[in-house]
């Protein structure tokens, strides 16, 4: 709102003191609920947040600002390095220093005890916390108990904080649009797993984009993957069969639900004596999260993971800031990365 959105214009236009107007926007106590929700509800309206207060951040101050970054780091997970550019970034630019712990998935509960805590959050030190991949729903439901928090990757639907992703709707109608172009109307997808979050979204997105473009969408051409085969990489055989089964049947391209699945599907198609993209299309989901040793350059969909983290830390001093604002997804756009993967539909000839 230009200048007029300070703290002076508020308590003029609240008939309040500005020291009032002030410590309810910090929410410092002695400030009466009906004068701070007029506060908050004319600071939202014009825009207005208040930056934290932080004081210096040198690891010998007890006072300085920390905000922890807890990483849920399964074996496969290579993409963490790529967030904390962000992160780091973010931090540094707004004068506050992280504290980051790793933890693997079956140890997620240990970040409860306080005596396998980080130092700084155990002694009170933390104001916030940012969550990196996925998380147990009863240790997050805790923690954003205990703490502000931001979660990166996963949306977890029932909890109380705030989420920085990609829009997987967009992506999987971006792709869908590509293998059309391409001639293709029979594709399916793979890797739909109802405990991630991220394989949800992308399969919701198919589905719609599908919708969207009239093409069919068949239950048999939904290949089911299970939480583990993600965590640790592990394609189980019958998925494999399935697809090269309904692929000899008729479907001709396959949205996977992300990188590593849609290299394992390629692999599982050349062992089967199917050739890509000559035979079958296969296309990937978030190009940034590359194997190291890929079969093929997917045709995917990618955004800019350290854009992702350093939104993350935003959001998450944002929240600091302002407690009562109500809880916020943000999503980056994606773009299409054309690969070797994908190519015109068996039977068709480009114009």
């Amino acid at each position: 709102m230009g200048k007029k959105a300070n703290q002076t214009f508020m308590a003029r236009q609240l008939n309040l003191a500005p020291g009032t107007v002030s410590r309810a926007l910090r929410h410092q106590p002695g400030i009466k609920q009906e004068t701070r929700d007029r506060v908050l509800k004319l600071a939202a309206e014009l825009g207005y947040s208040v930056k934290p207060r932080m004081k210096s951040t040198t690891s010998g101050d007890k006072n300085g600002c920390y905000l922890g970054v807890l990483v849920q780091s399964p074996e496969s997970a290579f993409t963490h390095s790529r967030f904390m550019v962000g992160l780091s970034e973010a931090a540094a630019g707004m004068n506050a220093t992280l504290i980051v712990h790793y933890v693997h998935f079956n140890e997620c509960g240990s970040v409860l005890e306080p005596d396998k805590q980080p130092a700084a959050m155990r002694d009170g030190r933390v104001r916030g916390l940012v969550l990196v991949h996925r998380w147990p729903e009863h240790v997050v439901a805790e923690l954003s108990k205990q703490f502000p928090c931001v979660s990166i990757v996963h949306f977890y639907p029932s909890q109380k904080l705030d989420f920085v992703g990609m829009d997987h709707r967009d992506g999987t109608n971006q792709l869908a649009e590509h293998l059309l172009s391409l001639g293709h109307r029979r594709i399916g997808f793979f890797g739909q797993c109802a405990e991630v979050s991220w394989s949800r979204g992308r399969y919701a997105g198919y589905v719609e984009a599908m919708t969207k473009l009239n093409l069919p969408v068949d239950p048999r051409w939904t290949i089911l993957l299970p939480t583990d085969s993600f965590e640790h990489q592990s394609l189980p055989p019958e998925a494999a069969a399935a697809a090269v089964e309904q692929s000899r049947a008729g479907v001709t391209a396959w949205m996977a639900a992300n990188e590593w699945a849609g290299q394992a599907l390629v692999q599982a198609f050349r062992s089967a004596g199917l050739r890509v993209p000559e035979d079958v299309s296969v296309t990937g989901f978030d190009h940034s999260d590359a194997t190291r040793n890929p079969a093929i350059r997917l045709t995917s969909v990618g955004v800019s993971l350290t854009s992702i983290g350093a939104a993350a830390i935003r959001c998450l001093y944002g929240r600091l800031a302002n407690p009562e604002y109500p809880w916020q997804s943000t999503l980056f756009r994606v773009e299409l990365v054309p690969g070797e993967s994908t190519g015109q539909c068996p039977g068709t000839h480009e114009a």
